[in-house]
């Protein structure tokens, strides 16, 4: 597999944007009740594929090794309007939890997409955000949802429970370079790819890089199952 060099954030730049986060996310908080949750209808990576994001590393429960290096934080939080949506669905998420899923479904019902994605900023908050997120898959099993989590031990928990994830829920355990990924259940996973090595075992799948593609033709992220993986070219 190739290899491509790798950018990370300065400390003083990773903190003057959380630092824009958290202010955004103080104002949300302040006036949460007039506010609604934020559903993109797409981007340069996802395509025309709709998704509901958190911010970046303050709402990542296990990103110690990847922060200074989180794609999101390096390319899309630089935007006013996105650090706005994103501190606004932190904040109902915080502040009122019910709502917060009761609009995506909501958003979901209306518009009944083919696709639909979780997080590409953020993860998975716990066991019972988790459940929250199976709700709505089985509510719209016509839809396929995707998420990428390091939330090994929520989702573990969760199974450890007798808890069944949907089939139309599409969750990857996401790898990094020294992290340890306990994954007993068989999570199929993603693992990105550095200059200087990857946490991808053999055999593992390359992503073409066209998430509606991929969608379209029903490969690699949106397909692969039980003890598979799908390697990135880490950008």
């Amino acid at each position: 597999m190739s290899k491509r060099i790798y950018w990370v954030l300065t400390k003083e730049n990773m903190a003057r944007r959380i630092a824009k986060a958290q202010a955004a996310y103080d104002d949300a908080v302040g006036n949460v009740d007039n506010l609604h949750v934020s559903i993109s209808d797409g981007n340069i990576k996802l395509g025309a594929i709709p998704s509901v994001s958190l911010i970046p590393v303050m709402d990542c429960g296990n990103c110690g090794l990847c922060s200074k290096s989180c794609y999101d934080l390096r390319n899309d939080l630089i935007y006013k309007g996105v650090i706005k949506s994103r501190a606004t669905n932190s904040a109902i998420l915080h502040e009122d939890p019910e709502r917060y899923f009761k609009e995506i479904d909501g958003y979901i019902n209306y518009r009944s997409p083919r696709a639909f994605r979780f997080h590409v900023g953020g993860d998975i908050k716990d066991e019972w955000y988790l459940g929250k997120m199976c709700e709505i898959a089985r509510n719209h099993p016509e839809t396929k949802f995707l998420t990428f989590t390091k939330m090994f031990k929520v989702c573990n928990g969760y199974l450890d429970k007798g808890n069944v994830i949907p089939e139309n829920l599409h969750i990857l355990f996401s790898g990094w370079l020294g992290l340890d990924m306990p994954n007993p259940h068989g999570f199929p996973e993603a693992h990105p790819i550095f200059e200087n090595g990857t946490s991808a075992p053999e055999g593992t799948m390359l992503c073409s890089g066209n998430c509606t593609e991929c969608l379209k033709e029903d490969r690699l992220c949106w397909k692969i199952g039980k003890g598979q993986a799908v390697g990135f070219l880490a950008h």
